[in-house]
């Protein structure tokens, strides 16, 4: 049997600038928070590595504060301090990493809610799903769905926080059941004119030869913390690193495509509707160096 994992927590006061430590497994969220109530927050989930003696070191840090800078913007929510975060994040990590000294990779969670009468922060520890290592070595089988708008709508509709990472999740998840019932592990978004945008919880790269492309943050999908760590270190090995517009063929006829993401980092896309695509291994565990060696 499984040793049980201790997960740790920390509250953020964003107003007064200050973090506390407390028990993950008491009540702490009021209930009538807008966070559970209407999504009405943001977060970030970070891949934290401890390996080696160097003490838990989290990934991609500074691209994922960003971004949760720019959702705090987004959604007219206080703008996050980045030094009491990182702080938050430390603490957390290093708690977590004291308690479970055996684990060498997990994820923290980070969110700023809306609150009731004033916000309210939170820095969690998240167990990594036991699928994920498999995902990585094996692939997924993925099935094209519609989002529901055309490209760039967002460009134009700032209030449909497109771009934005929310609590608002549901969409999300609903997403992820319909592509089980229908013989796959998950859904790439497309546009409702065809252009292929990101996964629930991903984002796409695809190659073609020495090139790398992904679909273009603007035409309404989250700019991704692990894409652009990646297309970062691939431009440095030489490889030529786009944003594009994407259509189902593009995917289909690529010569290997992921879905990558902070926790999973790159999932090869073994299958893409009734198409078999390449697994390209090598270039895979390549992709999982240079996530796990950017800070």
């Amino acid at each position: 049997m499984a040793a049980e994992i201790a997960h740790t927590l920390v509250l953020l006061d964003p107003e007064a600038g200050t973090w506390e430590r407390a028990d993950p497994l008491a009540p702490q969220l009021r209930v009538d928070d807008l966070a559970p109530h209407r999504g009405d927050g943001i977060f970030e989930t970070v891949l934290v590595s401890n390996a080696d003696g160097r003490g838990p070191q989290a990934h991609a840090r500074a691209a994922h504060l960003e971004r949760f800078g720019q959702s705090a913007r987004m959604l007219d929510l206080p703008a996050p301090d980045p030094e009491v975060w990182d702080a938050a994040l430390d603490a957390a990590s290093a708690d977590f990493a004291a308690a479970n000294p055996d684990i060498e990779l997990f994820s923290v969670r980070y969110a700023l809610s809306r609150g009731l009468d004033r916000p309210a922060g939170w820095v969690l520890t998240i167990p990594i799903e036991e699928k994920y290592p498999r995902q990585r070595r094996e692939g997924v089988r993925v099935r094209s769905a519609d989002r529901g708008y055309e490209a760039y709508f967002g460009q134009s509709a700032p209030w449909a926080l497109i771009g934005a990472k929310t609590l608002s999740y549901a969409t999300n998840m609903a997403s992820g059941r319909w592509a089980q019932a229908n013989g796959a592990d998950e859904v790439l978004y497309f546009s409702h004119d065809g252009i292929a945008l990101e996964g629930p919880s991903s984002n796409l790269i695809i190659r073609r030869g020495d090139e790398l492309i992904t679909p273009d943050p603007k035409a309404g999908l989250l700019h991704g913390t692990t894409q652009r760590t990646l297309f970062e270190r691939a431009a440095e090995a030489g490889f030529l690193c786009s944003y594009q517009d994407l259509c189902a063929q593009d995917v289909a006829a690529a010569d290997a495509a992921w879905m990558v993401s902070s926790v999973r980092m790159a999932v090869p896309i073994i299958a893409f509707d009734d198409t078999e695509l390449t697994h390209d291994a090598g270039f895979t565990e390549r992709m999982h160096g240079w996530v796990l060696a950017s800070s």
